[in-house]
């Protein structure tokens, strides 16, 4: 009796990228099943792009569907060994790696270079001055606002050290003499500078428009610009973290093609 002969397709790739693609598939599942949730919960209507942007259920979903997009063919083509699920599993894993680093490239243009930005018309604030219109409008976006502002130690979403003054076009805090509300001229409570172990005080942000004291002033876009240089060396080793595996995934898929295709070219 002939020896059977040897496979050309390594079974460590195979089943390495089924199992790690199920796991990533599981997650998504997870990830989109959640948000579709509370999107349902709380009936969520995705009017702009700052709905979706600063929407935490929304990205999740986003995300989610994006992970179990991807993880399923990569669990279909390695397991059935199938070349056109496996390439189309590559193929979208380097697109997701390019637009990661295209992304990276656009942060480092933004802050670093900013003739080029100027030349670009880069200019976020634009579109970002929408999410501060409709800061009470959806509670969510109020609390992920909130979030970052006390994160990045900032108000307001420009990339100056005037902030503070995004908030006069929201119609609640907007320094008009015709302004009705409690909290004109003033800034949300997330601006205020809370020492730590004090209650916060959540009328601290009240007149603060002509006078900032006690406030963040810088935007937050500032304010990430300030973070990123604070924490550039953690930064680059989780993006190394991100890209090494994902380059990993790519490589593997893509060897675990030319195999399935040399061993089609045997059997011929």
């Amino acid at each position: 009796m002939a020896p059977r002969e040897r496979s050309e397709v390594n079974i460590c790739f195979k089943y390495f990228l089924f199992f790690a693609n199920c796991i990533f598939l599981l997650i998504g599942l997870a990830e989109t099943g959640v948000g579709s949730y509370v999107l349902y919960f709380k009936e969520k209507t995705i009017r702009t792009a700052i709905d979706f942007l600063f929407d935490p259920s929304v990205m999740l979903v986003f995300i989610g569907s994006i992970v179990i997009f991807v993880s399923f063919f990569g669990c279909v083509g390695s397991l059935r060994e199938t070349l056109c699920c496996l390439k189309f599993y590559y193929i979208i894993l380097t697109l997701l790696l390019l637009l990661e680093i295209i992304a990276i490239v656009f942060v480092f243009l933004f802050y670093g270079v900013p003739e080029v930005r100027t030349q670009l018309k880069l200019y976020p604030e634009d579109t970002l001055r929408d999410a501060v219109i409709q800061y009470r409008e959806d509670e969510d976006m109020q609390n992920f606002i909130d979030e970052m502002q006390m994160q990045l130690k900032c108000c307001g979403l420009s990339n100056d050290e005037m902030g503070y003054r995004d908030w006069n076009v929201n119609q609640y805090f907007n320094c008009s003499d015709s302004n009705p509300s409690s909290e004109r001229c003033g800034v949300p409570w997330s601006c205020c500078i809370i020492q730590p172990g004090k209650a916060i005080n959540y009328q601290c942000g009240g007149n603060t428009y002509n006078e900032p004291t006690g406030i963040y002033t810088n935007g937050c876009l500032k304010g990430l610009e300030i973070w990123l240089n604070d924490n550039a060396i953690i930064i680059g080793g989780v993006a190394i973290g991100i890209l090494i595996p994902q380059a990993l995934f790519i490589y593997m898929g893509k060897t675990m093609t030319w195999q399935i295709q040399a061993q089609m070219d045997k059997w011929r």
